[in-house]
């Protein structure tokens, strides 16, 4: 049965508009961030209307300290919406089932768009996909069209693309190819250069702990699900079907144990495509804060610009929030590193130590 994926939006009964995070929810609730609201006030972020409605998009940005932003407008005017969650030992936004008016599903959307692009943007987004799945050999219907085009609010000049493909094996599928299309020089597809990847790199830098240096890179090298289709930006967003998520949200109990620093060596990066990516590590050495006694066997990132960012074999250094994770299934016990977190106040990270090797090729 078709449940709430990462990347559908709902609309609430209010007319806010939220952005799901992740395949696991709580039993009747749904775990989203606030992306647009109607009648928004601010000039500069309402670009964004349907049938006559304005919309702005409150989120200031992409980050754990953006999401908090807009908690603390929820917190004021739909405190309900907020709670403190007890798996997760958290203050989560965390949307009643019985107040979603509607679910918007990318893939229904892209169904959509094949019958009936109605302006330039959606043609060229429709396009990109059928270009992706005849390069990749991934049936269309496992793409789905995400963000403002989903919502039908999209404004043809500012607007971005955004894909989902459904399935782990089309995920890594898509992002092989899409890397040797960068590769060989495809016409049609670029990572940023120039004034663009200057600009990207600027905007990261201002609301994530890394260098300038460090975000060119990233954006250079690394961030092959955020480029651009002839000069439009577009991202891609693999996602999970129901079959291949065998959690329920109740099934682990977090402890936070404050803040680390340390370094450790991928051993499997399988899911780290998804939301939220996940390494398994080992021959961890903890450099700052607590160290637990249980042993730290993976780093979960809620933060999307850290996906698939490291492979096997590889040494990356991290700073998150600790938690010991009770899995009551298997009743065992281990300890994880999160990045995404709000004790970490935007100052989690994680970094491939390659880089530091990396930076001579600028």
């Amino acid at each position: 049965m078709r449940g709430f994926r990462d990347r559908d939006f709902i609309e609430t009964t209010e007319g806010m508009l939220f952005c799901i995070i992740g395949n696991v929810h709580p039993v009747n609730r749904v775990i989203a961030y606030l992306k647009y609201i109607p009648h928004f006030k601010s000039e500069i972020r309402t670009k964004w209307s349907k049938d006559g409605v304005m919309y702005g998009r409150i989120l200031p940005y992409y980050s754990a300290m953006g999401v908090e932003e807009t908690k603390a407008y929820l917190k004021n005017k739909y405190p309900d919406y907020v709670v403190f969650d007890k798996y997760r030992a958290i203050e989560l936004i965390e949307v009643p089932k019985d107040r979603v008016k509607k679910h918007f599903k990318p893939e229904e959307r892209l169904k959509e768009l094949a019958k009936d692009p109605r302006d330039n943007l959606e043609e060229m987004a429709l396009n990109l996909v059928r270009r992706l799945s005849k390069e990749a050999g991934i049936s269309i219907d496992d793409f789905g069209i995400t963000g403002s085009i989903l919502l039908r609010i999209h404004n043809i000049r500012y607007s971005d693309i955004d894909i989902v493909v459904y399935g782990v094996s089309n995920g890594w599928k898509l992002r092989n190819t899409l890397k040797k299309l960068f590769n060989e020089g495809d016409p049609e597809f670029s990572l940023p250069k120039g004034e663009t990847l200057e600009k990207w790199a600027k905007d990261i830098v201002n609301h994530h702990p890394l260098t300038i240096e460090e975000a060119i890179l990233l954006y250079s090298r690394y961030k092959w699900n955020r480029a651009l289709y002839k000069r439009r930006q577009f991202s891609i967003h693999p996602v999970k079907l129901e079959n291949e998520v065998d959690e329920k949200w109740e099934d682990k109990i977090h402890k936070p144990l404050g803040l680390v620093k340390a370094r450790a060596t991928v051993v499997d990066a399988s899911d780290s495509l998804f939301m939220p990516a996940t390494y398994v590590i080992e021959d961890v050495e903890v450099l700052k804060g607590r160290k637990p006694h249980l042993d730290i066997t993976r780093v979960v990132s809620y933060e999307g610009l850290y996906i698939d960012i490291a492979g096997p074999g590889d040494r990356i250094e991290v700073f998150g929030k600790l938690e010991e994770i009770h899995d009551l299934r298997k009743d065992e016990k281990y300890c994880q590193i999160t990045i995404g977190t709000v004790e970490a106040k935007g100052q989690d990270y994680i970094k491939p130590l390659k880089w530091l090797s990396e930076y001579q090729g600028f």
